[in-house]
């Protein structure tokens, strides 16, 4: 983050016992040979987006949410799954510090979201609302997008013209 980023922020800086949620995903990233392999990702989750998972019972690639505090999932800068409740494989997302912060920042301008109590969980199956899990569509991180001439859509003459 760049300095003039971190001065802006200074004065809306997240304290380490401020709520945050955490989920952990099923998302999918290519190999080496371009075939799909399943992994799962923690990643904070804003305010906003737990509303419309409780409101709205819509399909998320989240199996797992986990209300804690800021200090139990970052520590020195550094994200820290908490390990007995994060299952064992789950990587943090890309920039998980920052996107912690962010979303931290969102439950205290929104306390009313705060849907999910203190180190509770919940899973398809159990907690305060339960999920409904899917896997599709797919989630595919670090993916390259590579824009071609045949990505063009073709215009039909008279588009660009002025008709009398």
């Amino acid at each position: 983050m760049s300095d003039t980023a971190q001065l802006s922020l200074g004065s809306n800086a997240v304290q380490e016992l401020e709520y945050v949620v955490i989920g952990v995903a099923t998302c999918f990233q290519r190999d080496e040979e371009g075939r799909l392999m399943e992994v799962q990702v923690a990643e904070p989750i804003p305010a906003a987006d737990l509303d419309c998972l409780v409101q709205e019972r819509r399909s998320t690639s989240y199996h797992l949410l986990y209300a804690t505090t800021y200090a139990e999932i970052v520590k020195g800068g550094i994200p820290v799954l908490p390990a007995d409740i994060i299952p064992a494989g789950v990587f943090a997302g890309e920039d998980f510090v920052e996107r912690a912060q962010a979303a931290t920042r969102t439950y205290r301008s929104k306390p009313e979201f705060r849907h999910i109590p203190l180190h509770q969980t919940c899973t398809p199956e159990q907690g305060v609302f339960k999920l409904n899990h899917s896997v599709e569509p797919r989630r595919i991180i670090n993916a390259v997008v590579e824009v071609s001439d045949a990505d063009n859509i073709k215009q039909h003459p008279h588009t660009h013209q002025h008709l009398l």
